[in-house]
């Protein structure tokens, strides 16, 4: 068989997705990602060192992770039969598709937002819904309502603080979806930590509602690749039947346990982070920007129609944001996420160099 008949084997879904894709460029400051510029103390790092030291690994890590699903359960102050974790709330969002959409299936999200719900749905042959954010990229209820109520059993797939506006969706909106919605409702609340409104408090009373998180953002673990879905015990424990098992390594198993240990030091980063925000957005708003967005998670977005011009000052400076202006409604958008002080210090001479304007 040649070549292009091979390739032809290939699910056309698949074959047909563009790809998702991040150019990798020198840096010196990296603004481009929402991590954490935060990275975890040294003496953290050789605790852990010892436990892998010690611990064989030839063995396999425990088929139920009951010791981390009690402290994901102590620190949100729910149940162990609450929590399915896994590699990154990525792949907690492959295995949601999977356990609860068909080939018939439809999934409604509302654009502009996080681009792997898009690529998960169309990678699965799913129909596609969409709803837009409003002209300012808040949330548009009475859009989502819509799309649901034409789509009564769709998998719905919301992002609040919304990646990568900011933009977030309030308790009353949240209950609002949920008590006409037929369907299931996904939140992502991977930027939660810095701000919007933390739905765990509705789980009790909305069964169709399923919430993810990560430790790649507030908890400084982007490399850990670690996240978690939490939902009503009688649902997830269909869902659980389709997680692919040992997908927790004993690496990562022992390092969430630690860092949720550590309160404190997620509490203090964050706050930091909020601080440097709010400095950062002063100082934008000192800029002929065309539009700075509200948002309530570490990044900011804004508009400029000297995006191309901005990029490539910022780039021989080695200092990376993220150009989204290829997403919905982003024309000449570039998101930047919160960095150390120092860090933020150099963006902001090099912004103010850029437009001329006195520091």
């Amino acid at each position: 068989m040649d070549l292009k008949k091979t390739e032809n084997l290939i699910n056309s879904s698949v074959r047909n997705l563009k790809e998702y894709h991040l150019q990798p460029n020198p840096y010196k400051i990296k603004l481009n990602q929402n991590e954490s510029p935060y990275d975890w103390p040294e003496e953290i790092k050789q605790e852990f060192a010892q436990f892998c030291a010690n611990r064989p690994w030839n063995r396999y890590p425990d088929f139920i992770p009951q010791n981390l699903k009690e402290a994901l359960a102590s620190f949100h102050g729910i149940t162990p039969d609450s929590v399915i974790a896994g590699n990154g709330s990525n792949e907690m969002l492959l295995v949601l598709l999977l356990s609860l959409t068909d080939n018939n299936s439809t999934v409604v999200v509302c654009q502009p937002t996080f681009t792997v719900y898009q690529l998960l749905t169309n990678g699965m042959g799913r129909n596609l819904v969409t709803a837009n954010l409003k002209s300012d990229l808040s949330y548009d209820l009475k859009g989502i309502q819509k799309a649901l109520s034409e789509n009564p059993k769709a998998l719905c797939i919301l992002c609040s603080p919304n990646n990568p506006t900011g933009s977030t969706l309030s308790e009353q909106e949240l209950r609002t979806i949920l008590a006409d919605h037929q369907g299931m409702l996904i939140l992502d609340q991977a930027y939660v930590e810095f701000g919007g409104f933390n739905a765990l408090s509705l789980l009790k009373e909305y069964p169709n509602l399923i919430i993810t998180r990560t430790f790649s953002k507030a908890f400084s673990g982007a490399g850990l690749r670690f996240g978690y879905m939490i939902g009503a015990p009688e649902i997830l424990k269909h869902i659980n039947k389709i997680k692919l098992p040992y997908n927790i390594n004993f690496f990562s198993e022992k390092l969430v346990r630690m860092m949720l240990a550590k309160k404190e030091v997620i509490a203090e980063r964050v706050e930091k982070i909020k601080e440097q925000k709010d400095r950062i957005i002063s100082f934008l708003k000192t800029l002929p920007l065309e539009n700075l967005y509200p948002s309530s998670a570490n990044f900011m977005l804004f508009r400029t129609t000297r995006k191309e011009e901005l990029l490539s000052f910022l780039k021989e400076r080695e200092i990376l944001l993220r150009d989204v202006s290829s997403y919905p409604m982003l024309q000449n958008c570039l998101r930047v996420n919160v960095g150390t002080e120092e860090e933020n210090d150099i963006l902001i001479q090099a912004l103010s160099q850029f437009y001329s304007v006195k520091i």
